[in-house]
């Protein structure tokens, strides 16, 4: 998330600037090493007294193998009293702390001091009180070609007018075919496992924010979240959202909002330039290096949602599988096959062979991403 957020958002960036005040087209060369710029993802929930910071090092646009880890650094918190907090190691780039007491009266800064001996710190911050969600809700659109699923909050209190979400999709789906045996070794046994229904999970990696700064009422009212289209596997048996609002400052939301122009507005002749989007995070000996990232803090609120396949609209919910064509393999030849799931046998009363479907996917749920465990909230 990290990298395909904010560090592509910087190379985007950049890149604008440079290629739009050109004619001719230039294809710079491709850079192919990862290099020492550093990432952060950091935020105190005072809801669950923890700490949470994730430490990346940039990579290349081209590279698919996800953001390279800053390891061995040394990762704390401070707030203005003098306490100090010393984040733990969690191991690929990931530091945590738990049980820590935080209190809405205090202000916060995060320090990093990396392996290679560099140190970067933030600005004490604040942190915001976050009002509950007021519901999680869907609808199909209007052209009944998906769902939209939305949320609503407001703030009596007027502690903020700004407010971003992230959410955790989990959906039930199934293969199209039950495995009925499995072949190894030449050897045909009845198969043991239920490799027929999945579970797969996935995090947002869009960035939802919103501000009611400009409304006279301190509420959201169906701000979408996430499209979800009829056919879709996530919606063929039942799928479920955690949604995860927060509070921002002005500060926050406009870094946030800054990174998603950056990111979703750029591609057009005529779109604005973006400028450099700048984090609250620096480095203590360069102050020209840049740092991307962002840490705030605050509390935390939750929601979770189900939707079933029984509580679509008839002509949303229906979930085309594609292919899964069946083939026979006599009993004679069943050890020329390698090992593989068979479906059934077929021939009466005697057998004469089994039937197998060669896309693995159409066999076994796994093969598609998911995991055959349920969840511990299903």
């Amino acid at each position: 998330m990290i990298k395909s957020s904010l560090y592509k958002a910087f190379l985007f960036a950049l890149a604008a600037v440079v290629f739009t005040s050109c004619v001719e087209p230039y294809n710079p060369p491709a850079i192919s090493e990862t290099v020492d710029l550093l990432v952060v993802d950091g935020f105190i929930d005072i809801s669950e007294n923890s700490a949470n910071v994730k430490l990346s090092k940039a990579t290349p646009l081209a590279n698919d193998d996800g953001s390279v880890p800053e390891l061995n650094a040394s990762v704390s918190i401070e707030d203005n009293n003098g306490d100090i907090y010393l984040l733990n190691d969690q191991g690929d780039g990931a530091y945590a702390l738990e049980n820590m007491d935080l209190s809405l009266d205090k202000k916060y800064r995060l320090v990093i001091f990396r392996a290679s001996g560099k140190e970067y710190f933030t600005d004490y911050i604040e942190l915001k009180q976050t009002p509950p969600i007021d519901s999680i809700s869907w609808a199909p659109t209007a052209r009944r070609d998906g769902i939209n699923i939305y949320t609503n909050t407001h703030d009596e209190n007027e502690n903020s007018r700004y407010y971003q979400w992230t959410y955790v999709e989990t959906w039930e789906y199934t293969s199209k075919y039950f495995p009925s045996y499995e072949l190894r070794g030449g050897i045909v046994f009845p198969n043991t496992l239920n490799i027929n229904q999945c579970w797969l999970t996935k995090p947002s990696t869009e960035i939802n924010i919103a501000s009611t700064t400009q409304l006279s009422d301190n509420e959201i009212r169906n701000f979408p979240l996430i499209f979800i289209p009829k056919g879709s596997q996530k919606i063929s048996r039942r799928y479920s959202i955690i949604v995860e609002q927060r509070s921002l400052t002005k500060d926050a939301y406009d870094f946030w909002n800054e990174l998603k122009k950056t990111t979703e507005n750029l591609g057009g002749l005529f779109d604005p330039l973006p400028s450099k989007v700048i984090g609250n995070l620096r480095s203590k000996d360069d102050s020209e290096e840049p740092v991307l990232g962002y840490f705030s803090g605050g509390s935390t609120s939750r929601k979770r949602i189900f939707i079933k396949v029984g509580e679509l609209p008839d002509d949303i919910w229906g979930f085309p599988v594609q292919g899964c064509p069946v083939d026979s393999i006599p009993i004679a030849q069943i050890s020329n096959y390698p090992r593989m799931y068979l479906i059934g046998t077929y021939g009466s009363p005697v057998t004469l062979g089994y039937t197998h479907s060669q896309d693995s996917n159409c066999m076994d749920c796994r093969d598609g991403g998911g995991d055959i465990i349920r969840p511990d909230f299903w």
